[in-house]
């Protein structure tokens, strides 16, 4: 049986080079027998610009964001998944600001302690697809180190899909069978 798999990207641009790597990866996980969910975290309802640091998460039993809408009934699902995925364009050097409202209230799904975090996610896989019209050193490998930080409190490894030197014209990403395949494979691989 194909693992539970959950992507949300965060790219305002609904069919750009994000989301369209992101349906190539969803398209691979699928032809293995993987179970896909994709939430556009660009179009979700949310009460609030992101974590407002209220803290009602920590104080609650419950691992979800306490101010109810779209984000936090999403969030709340996260540890039914065998693999969470963020698919993000970089932006100024880093994530989107809309796939970043979503990673701050993730903080809702880990309570920190003295001496431990306790989290429903520790058996949760975490994937990254990201896509930069510059190199490597314009963004990507700064979000590299923010996600395996993110990953790392679920204590694995995470997978990466990036995508340096991406047209900015989506025609040529969809055009690019290398790249689709590329996307295809990490899919395969994430459903394993």
């Amino acid at each position: 049986m194909g693992k539970k798999i959950l992507i949300v990207t965060g790219s305002p641009r609904h069919h750009g080079n994000t989301n369209t790597l992101a349906d190539g990866v969803a398209q691979g996980a699928t032809d293995r027998g993987g179970k896909v969910k994709i939430v556009d975290a660009a179009r979700l309802q949310s009460k609030t610009n992101g974590c407002t640091s209220c803290m009602g998460c920590q104080e609650s039993e419950d691992f979800r964001c306490i101010i109810r809408d779209e984000v936090s009934e999403i969030l709340a699902t996260i540890p039914d998944y065998d693999v969470l995925v963020l698919a993000t364009p970089v932006y100024f050097f880093n994530f989107s600001a809309q796939i970043k409202i979503f990673i701050d209230r993730m903080y809702s799904l880990y309570k920190f302690k003295e001496d431990k975090i306790i989290t429903p996610t520790e058996k949760l896989h975490f994937a990254m697809i990201a896509t930069a019209a510059g190199d490597y050193g314009s963004g990507l490998d700064s979000l590299e180190h923010t996600f395996n930080k993110i990953a790392g409190l679920s204590g694995r490894k995470p997978l990466t899909l990036l995508v340096p030197l991406c047209s900015v014209d989506v025609n040529e990403t969809m055009a690019d069978t290398e790249l689709k395949e590329q996307a295809i494979r990490f899919g395969a691989q994430l459903a394993e």
